[in-house]
């Protein structure tokens, strides 16, 4: 995975089209949708839905435990930036860069893979 620009998107959105990829009791956090694709924050994980193909009939789930991230970074919007930046290492996995738009909850990010990092 590489750099994505993404857009806050209403939680509810995702939890209509994306239900079934949901366990019966998680909660969607933050969410944020690409083009196509979405990066959802649950209580649980985070999923990386990606949209495939011409029409888009054909979908991969990324599912990533908070435990697999070792450390990340937030980098806020600036005076001139439009856009935030998140930054994950994951352990076992490539690290994921994506950036998010300057109206994001970026506290509200930041404080839930605090909490979510292993002590």
């Amino acid at each position: 995975m590489g750099i994505f620009n993404a857009t806050a998107i209403d939680p509810h959105d995702v939890d209509k089209v994306h239900r079934h990829a949901l366990l019966e009791s998680e909660r969607v956090l933050f969410a944020f949708k690409t083009v196509r694709d979405f990066i959802v924050f649950t209580e649980w994980r985070l999923l990386y839905i990606d949209v495939q193909g011409i029409t888009g009939s054909k979908t991969s789930y990324l599912t990533i435990p908070y435990r697999s991230i070792t450390s990340f970074a937030i980098v806020s919007a600036g005076t001139f930036d439009l856009d935030a930046e998140i930054k994950l290492s994951l352990s076992g996995l490539a690290p994921i860069e994506f950036k998010i738009g300057r109206s994001a909850d970026v506290r509200g990010l930041q404080t839930l893979l605090a909490s979510k990092l292993d002590r």
